[in-house]
Order: structure tokens, then C-alpha cells, then sequence
């Protein structure tokens, strides 16, 4: 085969690979855009098994193999270009084989760093900023061998740039930005010089590094507006997230005791109640009620019942075990459950509470002020509702207010009879 020939089959393996990079990065580009999916294939034509062999099972490994891959393939296009240069005697062809060369240990070293491992031992396991520090220094040999086509290095270069935007730090970018303008300042100063004796030529790489330098300051503003962008919207998720918890809250807690509300011990008591079926232990609910409240309300006002409450709420709560759980169950009423528990060690834990209530001032109005409470508890039972415990629970309670107030009461079991209602 002849020379001419052996030219020509370089040149146009050169350019067919050329187009084929740039067809496939448009092929993923557009189904990226359009979500497309290739679920229809047969799984062995999805080459799953293909991605996992070349980048790694790990998927934190896998979308940073991806990446650097689209980095791999816009530098790839940078070297086929320069070769077909160099193949139509427009380049270099020395100084190409060098620079291609260089360029696949390169890659070659990042792809071993990446496919091994040994990348995670670095504080950026994506080698962002090293990587596309040598995309850079090598786009400026590029620009200085390339002839003709050095522009195509200053149009990958904003690529590079552009897409470092939204993976890199904005000092990262910014250190980036720098080692460009001084690589590709260096690159031009060269063509420049070497082209002295021609003053169009020379005067044309003046042209270069000013639109350069314009378009490096506008990928430098471009920076900062994203970074304040993405400041505010951090800022903003924040907010929303701390808004999300505050409402989250209200809707579970009762905001004058800071006690779980009604619906969310409905929510917890049916948990428990699944839990006792598979465990086989029990629980049991108490009723609670305030003794007198409304006498207290009538003679020192609301703001010192709202004041009574809180403290009750706080006593109760700090007498139980960090498994028991107390909730307001509306007005002066709270409910507590008490989990793996039988009736008379809760009994036992609410009479300690009782007392150390009698201890507590409960208002600043009326610091001789002292308030107790009555209580009905109950254990539940295994084919009983969790409506029925309640009731029983509470006509205990109302049973105990009949007997004087000021004590605790067990509920009856259904099969004796259930405790009158007192009102």
C-alpha cells in the first residue's frame, strides 16, 4: 500500500471517530433532555454489565467515572482534531504524536486513580480541580501547535469552563480561570512571536487574548451571580425546611404544654397496640384530669391556668420513663401510656407524680398555690379496642373524682361491669 494511501486511511479513520464521538455525545445529550429510558431493550442490550466493568459497581464510583468520562470524550475530540491536522500536513506532526501521547498517560493515570480506588483517599474524590487544571494545560499546547485550528481550542476551553460550573468550587473556578488566562497568554505570546516577521498574524493573537481575557472575565461574573444563587437558595431550602419542622411540630405537639397532641397519641397508641400483638406484652392507659381547675380559672384568670397546665404537663412528663408517653388529651384532661407496664406499677409511678406535685408551685400568681389531679388506668386488653380502653380509663378517672378526688383508680374489666361516669 502506498504512502498517499496509508494517509488517507489515517485521515479518514481520524475523521470517522471524530464524528462518532460527537454523535454519541449527542445521542446521550438529547435522551438526557428528553428522559428517554431503555427499558424496552433486552437487558443484555442495555450493557448494564458493560458500565460496571469500565467504571465500578460502587454508584458513588459510577457517576464519578460518567463524569470524567464526558471529560475524556470532549478531550478526545481535541486530540483527533489536531491529528487530522497533523495527517493533512497542516500541524506539527512531531509535536501532535507528543501531545497525544502525553495526553493518554494522562488519562490513563486519572482512569487507574478512579477505576482503583485510590482516588477516595484524596479530600475531592472527583479530582475535579486537577483534573481540569491538565484539561487546560493541555488545551493551551494544543492552541500552540494547533495552526489553523487553534481557535477549536479556545471553543473547548469555554466547554471545559462552562461545564466546571456546575461541579467545581467557585475558588476552584476561579484558580482555573487564572491558569488559563496565563497558559493560553503564554500559548498566544509564542505564536506572537514566532510569527513576528508577519504583522497580520501577530496582530491576530492580540485579538485572541482580548476576546480570551473578555470572555474569562464573563465565565469569572457567570461565577459569582451562580454562587450567589446558590447562597440563596440554601438560605432558602433552609427556611423551608426549618418552616417544614415548625409545622411538623404544631401538628404534633400542643403548643401551650409542648405535650404530643390528641391525634398524634391516636397515631402512637395504634403503633403500640401492633407492637403488643407481635411482642405478646401489654400496655396500659391512664386518665388524668386536674382537680378543681375551673376554680382556678375563676379566681386567678386564664393566663395563670395557662400557666397550671404547662407546670402539670411538665411534673407528669418528668415522672415518667423515657418509653412512657403523656400527651394533652384536651383542656385540663392528659392522657398517659405506659408501655410494658400493668396497672398497678402505673398506678404506683402516677401516686410519686402526685406527690411531687403537691410540692410544685404552679403560678406566680399564687405561689402557696397547689393543685393535684385524679386518675383512672387501665390496662388494654388483647381483643379490646383501643377506644374501649379509654373509656374505661376514663370512667375510672370520673369514678375517682366521685370518691373524693385527689387519687387513682383502676378501670374495670368489661366482664365485671365498667365504672360509673360521674360527671
Amino acid at each position: 500500500m502506498s504512502t498517499g494511501n496509508i494517509s488517507f486511511t489515517l485521515q479518514a479513520t481520524l475523521l470517522l471517530t471524530l464524528i462518532g464521538l460527537a454523535l454519541a455525545a449527542s445521542a446521550v445529550a438529547t435522551a438526557r433532555l428528553l428522559n428517554l429510558r431503555l427499558r424496552w431493550l433486552p437487558r443484555w442490550m442495555r450493557l448494564n454489565w458493560l458500565s460496571d466493568l469500565v467504571l465500578s459497581t460502587n454508584v458513588d464510583q459510577k457517576h464519578i467515572g460518567r463524569r470524567f468520562l464526558v471529560g475524556v470524550a470532549n478531550c478526545a475530540a481535541g486530540v483527533l482534531a489536531l491529528n487530522v491536522g497533523a495527517s493533512l500536513g497542516l500541524i506539527d506532526a512531531q509535536a501532535c504524536r507528543w501531545l497525544t501521547l502525553t495526553a493518554l498517560v494522562t488519562t490513563g493515570i486519572f482512569y487507574a486513580l478512579m477505576r482503583s480506588g485510590l482516588n477516595q483517599r484524596f479530600s475531592d474524590p472527583a479530582l475535579t480541580e486537577w483534573q481540569g487544571s491538565s484539561v487546560i494545560l493541555f488545551l493551551a499546547w494544543g492552541y500552540l501547535i494547533g495552526g489553523p485550528g487553534r481557535p477549536l481550542a479556545l471553543l473547548l476551553l469555554m466547554v471545559i469552563l462552562l461545564f466546571s460550573m456546575f461541579t467545581n468550587t467557585p475558588r476552584q473556578l476561579f484558580r482555573a480561570c487564572v491558569l488559563a488566562g496565563l497558559s493560553f497568554g503564554s500559548a498566544m505570546a509564542c505564536v506572537a512571536w514566532e510569527a513576528r516577521a508577519e504583522l497580520n498574524a501577530a496582530a491576530m493573537q492580540l485579538v485572541y487574548g482580548c476576546v480570551l481575557l473578555l470572555a474569562l472575565s464573563t465565565v469569572s461574573l457567570l461565577i459569582h451571580q451562580m454562587h450567589q444563587l446558590r447562597r440563596q437558595a440554601q438560605v432558602r431550602q433552609q427556611e423551608l425546611a426549618e418552616a417544614l419542622d415548625r409545622i411538623r411540630d404544631l401538628a404534633t405537639h400542643d403548643e401551650l404544654t409542648g405535650l404530643i397532641n390528641r391525634r398524634r397519641m391516636q397515631e402512637l397508641m395504634h403503633t403500640e397496640k401492633h407492637r403488643t400483638v407481635r411482642s405478646g406484652r401489654g400496655f396500659c392507659l391512664a386518665m388524668i384530669d386536674i382537680d378543681h381547675f375551673k376554680r382556678v380559672n375563676d379566681r386567678l384568670g386564664h393566663v395563670a391556668g395557662d400557666e397550671v397546665l404547662a407546670r402539670v404537663a411538665g411534673t407528669i412528663a418528668a415522672g415518667l420513663r423515657e418509653t412512657d408517653i403523656v400527651a394533652r388529651w384536651g383542656g385540663e384532661e392528659f392522657l398517659v401510656m405506659f408501655t410494658d407496664t400493668d396497672e398497678d406499677t402505673a398506678e404506683r409511678v402516677l401516686l410519686r407524680i402526685q406527690a411531687a406535685l403537691a410540692q410544685t408551685p404552679v403560678t406566680e400568681a399564687d405561689p402557696l398555690l397547689r393543685i393535684t389531679f385524679s386518675a383512672g388506668v387501665g390496662n388494654h386488653l388483647r381483643d379490646e379496642t383501643l377506644t374501649r380502653t379509654i373509656d374505661r380509663a376514663d370512667r375510672a378517672l370520673y369514678a375517682a373524682k366521685a370518691a373524693g378526688r385527689n387519687r387513682v383508680l383502676h378501670a374495670e374489666l368489661p366482664a365485671n361491669g365498667a365504672a360509673t361516669r360521674v360527671a
